[in-house]
């Protein structure tokens, strides 16, 4: 099931890595920059470092 699909059914989004969980709202945040590129309004980075940068700004 893709995560759209989770979310769609109101289920917790979960996350995780080596490091421990994501939280909801970093994943939520993944998820829309997502949906954006696929629309063609999301912004470029030249540096995965800066995508990082930017998402954790808010």
């Amino acid at each position: 099931m893709a995560l759209t699909e989770v979310q769609k059914e109101g289920r917790s989004l979960r996350a995780s890595d080596s490091h421990g969980d994501f939280s909801e709202e970093f994943i939520a945040d993944v998820l829309e920059a997502k949906r954006e590129s696929e629309l063609g309004l999301g912004k470029r980075f030249d540096k995965v470092d800066d995508l990082i940068a930017d998402l954790l700004e808010d």
